[in-house]
């Protein structure tokens, strides 16, 4: 059974706010509203107005886009494009310089998991 959208846009201002590590509080005190407000919104309990929708999304440095970007559950599983998505709105959150350190980090790891464990043939 499908979720209403109340629900699914709340989960997603959770998923959002989670992901940039802020806390209710300071969402709320971010849009100018009560923490509670939040506390309803993200339990699906009650429905932003697009001007509050607006709101959240810069104050959570994301998109309008972002806080729509949901499939009904029994249509979406963790998927690698899912996993891909959680990578990039992390990297949203970040500067210049950590997503250059990270991309270096990340050619290393990858470079000695594939020597170590898919080494080449000969």
């Amino acid at each position: 059974m499908a979720k209403n959208i109340e629900k699914l846009i709340g989960a997603q201002i959770a998923r959002v706010r989670k992901e940039r590590e802020m806390t209710q509080e300071h969402l709320a005190a971010s849009v100018n509203v009560a923490t509670e407000t939040i506390s309803r919104l993200e339990r699906g309990v009650s429905i932003p107005s697009l001007i509050t929708l607006e709101k959240i999304s810069h104050a959570l440095h994301s998109s309008l886009r972002d806080l729509f970007d949901f499939e009904y559950p029994e249509s979406k599983g963790d998927t690698f494009e899912n996993e891909i998505d959680k990578l990039i709105a992390f990297l949203k959150t970040r500067d210049s310089d950590d997503i250059k350190m990270c991309y270096q980090i990340l050619k290393i790891v990858f470079g000695q998991i594939e020597k170590n464990y898919h080494p080449k043939k000969s």
